[in-house]
């Protein structure tokens, strides 16, 4: 690669048109002859506009296109062979000299063919030093004695020009312009001028000549009959290739989107809870772990523009949306793609698509299965939450998710084996194996209480004796490292125990005075009673409140739902609440709604579900269900319990996937 690269020079006649193709069809026959050549179209033109790039570009081009982008002068785009370029502003302050000058020698193109208008041809020419050639594009007849003077002129000065004088096709023009060979006598004539405008440097072959020449020396061995079978054949594969690369080229359009999706969402997944904590530290300084939701949003942005620049779609192509960006927090992202689909950047019917990607953040729902019934037939006496498929008392479960959350960040995967057994399934397994010492006799298995879990694998035999601890599990038997139960709660088996379950997975009934720092100072009273009178967690009242209608009493939903908790008037009247818009009562009505759903579903995720979308609905499936609105909903709850430090299981677990 030379420090200055040549320069190909070229400009209409008169009115003369199609000299961008023809420039486009000499760029292409170099890079066919010359092995790896770079080759920049730039376009000097008033007017010129950008062009969009093509999902299937060579190396070469997408090299010329990035050092156009880091260098900020020129919007480029890769298309098949070439990268063509215009500049960013209509207005150059150091004038479109500087600006070719700086493209011959910044970008680490061999060959750029600059096209610009009559009035500039001179000026360029003349202010280029180096390796120089011109192309004119004229119409047959049109000026041929001042092109000739022309070319007499350029001659002595040791500039090679040539004159384009026949008209381009339509076809041939677009596959050229598509950085593609126009094929034809375009093709030819392309080939002809590019070796007499850009010779062959010392390191480049002009792989058609010898090739050629090749063929001329073999002719008399030939057969035309073989030769005839051979094109058949060659132009039977190429047609099979065009239609398979652009099948190919389309899937991996839409997989490039699905891939940048996913990537914003991930992002908004991982950021979620940032939007929650406190703006301010205590020490009065902005708190740095704090984002806002336009820099949310603008992280998610980014994520999906990287991730689809990684797999090859240029950024301007991706359009990246955020549906519901009127929300607090959005949780869904639309990654749009509009391109040229061809092979090697060739045009093929239908050639412009668009594919679009939709992923959204959703709340996993708290186990496979959702929640089990009330346990039934043993020491425990209350709802059960279920993880991996296996019941236990709902304090546990969110212990459990901590451990098996610290685990995983050491590489260990948890797995439960047993949980809740009531004393019938006991029975069934004294009956299949009654031997004390694997076996708990009927009636004495603490199993039954809902506080045990049986885990493995035994690879995390290890992890669990040194850290279960941490979580409030301990080993039960000294021979059973498998064997670990709850001991920071109420003891198993016990009153306590099953008023803890009866409470539901929240973490605890809601006395407690702790509530958030975003609770107006008015409604914490209401807030504390109302928690109180209904054994419900005064925090989760909160959150919900804050999520339902940003502790504004006056609040109406374009569907119709009323005050500070967002009730229907269904809902309210059947409740005894006969004026959302009372703070004190509608706070009452809220907290025994939701104990009443805790009570029901046995989490806060079922129960806030419940609560949005209808307890037909959770029932239904046993889930949060995939409504946008619930999904949403729950989220944005869960994180501001988890920012408030009131949840005790943790953070949500927030999937990413793609949605319809």
């Amino acid at each position: 690669m030379t420090s200055q690269a040549r320069l190909l020079l070229c400009a209409p006649a008169g009115a003369a048109r199609g000299i961008e193709a023809a420039a486009a069809a000499v760029g292409v026959a170099v890079t066919a002859a010359v092995a790896e050549a770079l080759v920049l179209v730039l376009d000097l033109r008033s007017g010129a506009r950008a062009r969009r790039g093509t999902v299937l570009a060579s190396p070469q081009a997408r090299e010329l296109e990035a050092g156009c982008r880091d260098g900020g002068a020129l919007a480029a785009a890769a298309r098949g062979r070439l990268c063509f370029a215009v500049p960013r502003s209509a207005e150059w302050p150091e004038g479109p000299e500087a600006l070719l000058g700086r493209a011959r020698a910044d970008l680490g193109a061999e060959v750029v063919i600059a096209v610009c208008d009559p009035r500039d041809f001179r000026v360029l020419l003349d202010g280029e030093p180096g390796h120089r050639s011109a192309l004119i594009k004229t119409d047959r007849g049109a000026a041929g004695s001042l092109i000739a003077l022309l070319a007499a002129e350029m001659r002595a000065g040791g500039v090679p020009l040539r004159a384009w004088v026949s008209p381009i096709g339509s076809i041939a023009g677009r596959r050229a312009l598509a950085g593609i060979e126009p094929g034809g006598d375009c093709g030819r004539r392309a080939d002809r001028l590019a070796r007499a405008l850009v010779p062959a440097s010392a390191t480049g072959r002009w792989r058609r000549a010898a090739t050629a020449s090749r063929l001329r020396s073999e002719a008399a061995q030939a057969l035309p009959a073989v030769l005839g079978i051979a094109i058949l054949i060659v132009a039977i594969a190429l047609i099979l290739t065009a239609i398979g690369g652009a099948a190919t080229a389309k899937g991996r359009l839409q997989r490039s989107a699905d891939l940048a999706a996913i990537s914003a969402a991930r992002s908004m997944r991982d950021d979620y809870g940032r939007l929650f904590v406190a703006p301010v530290l205590p020490n009065g300084l902005p708190n740095p772990a704090r984002l806002s939701r336009s820099d949310y949003l603008a992280r998610a942005r980014a994520a999906a523009e990287l991730a689809a620049e990684r797999n090859d779609l240029a950024p301007g192509l991706v359009d990246v949306r955020f549906p519901g960006r009127a929300s607090l927090a959005p949780l869904r992202v639309l990654v749009a793609v509009d391109a040229t689909i061809g092979l090697d950047g060739e045009p093929v019917p239908g050639a412009e698509t668009a594919v679009a990607a939709k992923a959204a953040v959703t709340v996993a729902a708290p186990a496979p299965g959702g929640s089990a019934a009330v346990a039934e037939g043993g020491g425990y006496a209350g709802p059960l939450a279920v993880r991996q498929g296996k019941p236990m008392r709902p304090d546990v479960a969110p212990a459990f998710d901590r451990m098996a959350a610290a685990a995983r960040s050491a590489g260990i995967s948890l797995v439960i084996a047993s949980g809740y057994r009531s004393d019938a399934e006991q029975q069934r397994l004294w009956d299949a194996n009654p031997d004390p010492r694997w076996v708990a006799p009927p009636g004495t298995s603490l199993h039954r209480c809902g506080t045990e879990l049986d885990l493995g694998p035994g690879s995390a035999y290890g992890w669990l004796a040194a850290n279960a601890s941490r979580f409030g599990f301990v080993q039960r038997y000294s021979w059973e490292p498998w064997h670990y139960g709850y001991d920071a709660g109420p003891p198993p088996c016990s009153a306590a125990g099953s008023r803890a379950g009866s409470r539901g997975a929240d973490g605890g009934g809601g006395g407690g005075s702790g509530l958030p720092a975003f609770v107006p100072a008015r409604f914490r009273a209401p807030i504390v009673a109302a928690a109180s009178r209904h054994d419900v967690s005064a925090a989760l009242l909160a959150a919900q409140l804050m999520a339902e209608s940003g502790f504004d009493p006056n609040a109406v939903s374009p569907a119709g739902a009323l005050g500070i908790a967002q009730f229907m008037p269904a809902t309210a009247a059947a409740y005894g609440l006969h004026d959302p818009f009372e703070p004190a009562a509608a706070i009452d009505a809220q907290a025994r709604l939701m104990a009443e759903l805790l009570g029901r579903f046995g989490s806060p995720e079922l129960a806030l579900a419940a609560y949005n979308a209808g307890p037909g609905a959770v029932e239904g499936c046993g889930c949060v269900p995939p409504y946008p609105e619930t999904q949403a909903y729950v989220s944005r709850i869960l994180a501001l319990l988890d920012a408030a430090g009131a949840l005790p299981g943790g953070p949500p677990v927030l999937e990413v996937r793609l949605v319809a």
